[in-house]
């Protein structure tokens, strides 16, 4: 990392999002705590799924059984049953804090260990550990483990303790040292041609200059922006990069959401604000639920100085990964005029790396964004500490399109690009994409 220097960003928005633990409407996960005091497990999660699940079902041959029973057998994939445990465990790592190596994974046959992200402000990201790199082998205690499965890594990194060093060796040549910790999640990465900002800090709020992390091949005047995820600081750290946008008066905007399966409602508003055509009171979304009553979510404001002016040239990267929360923001921005689905960039993955994941391409979603236009609620068990996260609604973009089990492809008029692999990030998808939106060769 070069030429580090930090700004630490502040405001409402930071306050209010580490607040807002009592109802919080999601897609992928969240809570909203509701409850009955005295009825036992079984009873109180039928109860919430007779009331809120999203269609009817028939739960007569139920029998008393256990909750994840239950929701295993009469909900779709997206509901889920959570133990007092796993529920805090859970909200702790969606509030931005987490512990460990910071590096999500997964086996590339005949290379190694692919980094499918490596999360800002971790260990792995701050060691230079980046996505689409490929580790080997790893070192520990004087060990030399090669990897020849993920299980192979997932053991190796069991056995490192907190706070003791490890180095993975990468296919490149480059080999990076790090040490598990507790550290709170950078969600945005934001790059120019000359310079990239990043989020350091206990609290990931400082805004931190990785020249390292800059994109060269951007044209002059053009930004690119990663949301990993719509969680934790998510909403003031992309305030800060918006407002660093402006200040350096860049003109073109790539928001990269590949890969980012979503998160919470309200961090998707958040950050819908920050573009002029989607001001205060626009509607973000809305939600229609199983007795047809429908309930609208409107975009919030974000401070003037990140707002990025109505005339400026946006446009969206999207794959596979692209889910709920993120589909929701495309939604917003296309339902404005502040993108056409024609600026919207969707990965096709190249038959080499299908051959070798042994998928096809309509398994692996190539060339179209998820799908998920579908609303979770958590309810909580103030009895057990339980909770059970259930589908209740489906999602409308304020133009009333709903991508629900469909997603956007080519046939909406998107535009596809031949990606290596499945990941986010800089690198050969990455620059293929920049050379179709800006005419580069």
């Amino acid at each position: 990392m070069k030429n580090k220097k930090t700004v630490k960003i502040v405001g409402a928005i930071a306050a209010g999002v580490a607040a807002a633990a009592v109802l919080v409407l999601v897609f992928f996960a969240g809570w909203w705590t509701r409850g009955s005091v005295g009825a036992t497990p079984y009873d109180w999660a039928l109860g919430i799924i007779e009331q809120y699940y999203y269609k009817d079902i028939d739960t007569d041959d139920a029998g008393e059984t256990a909750v994840d029973a239950l929701v295993e057998k009469y909900l779709d994939i997206y509901s889920a049953y959570y133990t007092a445990e796993e529920y805090k465990q859970l909200q702790e790592s969606n509030a931005g804090n987490r512990s460990g190596f910071g590096i999500s994974s997964t086996w590339l046959p005949g290379e190694g260990v692919l980094v499918v992200n490596a999360l800002g402000n971790s260990p792995a990201f701050a060691s230079g550990l980046r996505a689409g790199d490929v580790m080997v082998s790893g070192e520990l205690g004087g060990e030399l483990t090669r990897f020849a499965s993920l299980d192979d890594f997932s053991s190796f990194a069991a056995r490192a303790g907190e706070g003791e060093e490890v180095t993975v060796n990468c296919a490149s040549g480059e080999s990076f040292t790090f040490a598990k910790a507790e550290y709170a999640t950078s969600y945005v990465l934001f790059a120019t041609n000359d310079s990239a900002w990043t989020f350091t800090g206990e609290d990931a709020d400082e805004l931190t200059e990785s020249a390292g992390d800059a994109i060269s091949y951007l044209p002059e005047g053009a930004a690119y922006v990663w949301l990993s995820q719509f969680y934790g600081n998510a909403p003031a750290q992309f305030e800060a990069a918006m407002a660093k946008f402006n200040e350096l008066g860049c003109t073109s905007l790539v928001i990269d959401l590949r890969s980012d399966g979503g998160g919470y409602v309200d961090v998707m508003q958040h950050i819908a604000g920050c573009f002029e055509n989607c001001r205060d009171g626009s509607l973000a979304m809305e939600a229609r639920y199983r007795d047809g009553s429908k309930e609208g979510y409107p975009v919030y404001g974000a401070g003037e100085s990140a707002v990025v002016d109505a005339d400026t040239d946006i446009y969206v990267l999207a794959n596979s990964g692209t889910a709920s929360a993120s589909e929701a923001l495309i939604g917003c921005l296309v339902s404005y005029g502040v993108l056409d689905l024609g600026d919207i960039y969707i990965s096709e993955y190249s038959q080499s790396y299908l051959d070798s994941a042994g998928i096809t391409a309509e398994q692996a979603g190539s060339g179209r964004t998820y799908g998920k236009g579908i609303m979770q609620t958590s309810f909580y068990n103030p009895a057990t500490g339980e909770a059970l996260k259930l589908t209740t609604a489906q999602i409308y973009w304020p133009d009333g399109t709903t991508i629900h089990d469909v997603g956007l492809s080519a046939a909406d008029g998107c535009r596809t690009v031949e990606a290596p692999l499945p990941i986010a990030g800089d690198g050969q998808e990455l620059r293929s994409a920049v050379g179709m939106i800006f005419g580069l060769s």
